[in-house]
């Protein structure tokens, strides 16, 4: 072998250990989250501030949201993913609908339980088939946020055509169908709640005035119509403090809803706000187990750093 094909020959082989060297990396910080994780979850903090806040009266109440079951993805839990966080929900925590908690909230009475509830956005139809079936199967209710304007329709969401666009095809893996109204008949009279999520999924906190109030009451119209007279809350898009605007927030309020949610993060306690409740992203299916329980037992870094940032929160 000449000293030309030895040097062609080496030049060829390092991209594979650079990337054998990048994959290292990432199974090491990998490794590094899941231990931080652990200890978080089991160095005894956890234990010991939940057991003061049980005696003061103030237990933790964590709104949970997904958006989709199935293939695993960003927006995505996978069924047994979802299957292993309702199992770890049943264990450490009281379960109940939106309803049941703004009730116990607003009364303002002691919260000596763990609560959480679990909701879902925007209203696909794996919310029907998969996630309703495997809710009851573990005993949990849940509340389901569509945005009306898509139900029974081919519409697709923003963050939808985006994805089809990077896919660059149309298969059903990449369709997510939407809700029919029967489907949502059933779910209700299944006991799950069904809650406006505006009808076009549209920005509350980036809309004029006359959009942001046919959002919301046009939505509530239109529940009410297909489903009955029914006490509603609204969640509102992307759900970031710069999406909720005190407008809008006065506009679900004067409509008839009875709380709206929000999705930046945060937990709940007594006397809470019940049109900014808080609510974590827990719907990645691209997010570890211990990440899942950590992340619902507190460990919520970017809420924190929104936190410092807006002292309102």
């Amino acid at each position: 072998m000449t000293m030309s094909e030895q040097a062609v020959n080496t030049l060829a082989a390092e991209p594979a250990t650079a990337g054998q060297g990048t994959s290292a990396k990432r199974q090491l910080f990998r490794l590094l989250k899941e231990a931080l994780f652990f200890c978080f979850l089991y160095c005894g903090y956890v234990q010991v501030r939940d057991f003061l806040l049980a005696c003061l009266g103030r237990s933790r109440a964590v709104v949970l949201y997904y958006h989709r079951i199935g293939e695993a993805d960003t927006l995505t839990r996978s069924p047994q993913q979802f299957r292993e966080d309702l199992a770890y929900l049943r264990r450490k925590y009281e379960c109940l609908n939106l309803r049941e908690l703004s009730e116990r909230l607003s009364s303002n009475k002691p919260l000596r339980k763990r609560l959480a509830v679990v909701t879902f956005d925007d209203g696909y139809r794996d919310n029907f088939t998969t996630a309703a079936p495997l809710l009851n199967e573990s005993g949990i209710s849940a509340t389901f946020f569509v945005s009306t304007g898509f139900v029974g329709t081919e519409r697709k969401f923003f963050h939808d055509l985006r994805a089809l666009t990077e896919a660059a095809d149309d298969n059903e893996s990449t369709r997510f169908p939407k809700l029919t109204w029967d489907d949502l008949r059933e779910m209700q009279a299944m006991g799950f709640e069904i809650g406006s999520h505006t009808v076009n999924h549209t920005n509350m906190g980036q809309s004029a005035a006359a959009t942001v109030e046919y959002e919301i009451t046009e939505s509530l119209k239109m529940l009410q119509a297909e489903l009955g007279e029914q006490a509603s809350a609204f969640s509102f898009p992307w759900g970031k403090p710069e999406d909720i605007s005190d407008f809008a927030v006065d506009v679900v309020k004067q409509t008839g809803y009875y709380a709206a949610v929000s999705a930046y993060g945060g937990v709940n306690s007594r006397g809470e706000n019940l049109f900014r409740i808080r609510r974590l992203d827990v719907g990645n299916g691209q997010l570890s187990r211990l990440a899942i329980q950590a992340r619902v037992a507190g460990f919520d870094p970017d809420f924190f750093r929104l936190k410092r940032k807006n002292r309102k929160l």
